[in-house]
């Protein structure tokens, strides 16, 4: 955050994640003076400045943690254009909430999901050699289990040996 030249204020860049105070209070008057009057049963007009900061600072505590008892509190104009539209008898569209549980998974599950070779062109090595590295994982294990009983094992034995690489 830096200050903005010839003034004292320092520029946010995400202002929608302030804390309420200082956001404008005009911000959310409507939804704060319609649940001060529905639920605490207060008229705005008759409170003291002092008295509407406090309870607007309890109003923000509930809209920040979604605990208002009711969705017009949150957006009092989308849920009047709601309304209208019910007593209106048309058809509502529906909820976009900008959040599709069932495509989220697909999507993480394309992204997890093991690719299947099917071509043997893309592997580094033959079939012989794969049955060769086989065969020496194998001796390894006995080579465990051998040593486990306390038998003589061969220095050779469960060792891969590349022709090319020792001449």
């Amino acid at each position: 955050m830096a200050p903005l030249p010839n003034q004292n204020i320092v520029a946010v860049p995400y202002p929608n994640l302030l804390p309420p105070h200082h956001r404008s209070m005009f911000n959310k008057e409507q939804e704060f003076h319609a649940w001060l009057l529905e639920e605490k049963m207060l008229n705005p007009e008759t409170l003291s400045k002092s008295q509407l900061k406090k309870h607007f600072n309890s109003y923000m505590e509930d809209y920040n943690t979604a605990t208002l008892p009711h969705e017009k509190y949150y957006a009092l104009e989308a849920f009047e254009r709601r309304m209208d539209a019910v007593r209106a008898g048309e058809t509502l569209p529906p909820d976009d909430l900008g959040y599709d549980a069932k495509a989220d998974l697909d999507a993480h599950k394309a992204k997890t999901a093991r690719k299947v070779k099917t071509d043997d062109s893309e592997t580094y090595l033959n079939r012989e050699q794969l049955m060769e590295l086989r065969r020496v994982q194998n001796e390894r294990a006995q080579v465990g289990k051998m040593k486990l009983l306390g038998l003589d094992v061969k220095q050779n034995f469960g060792v891969r040996m590349d022709g090319n690489a020792f001449e």
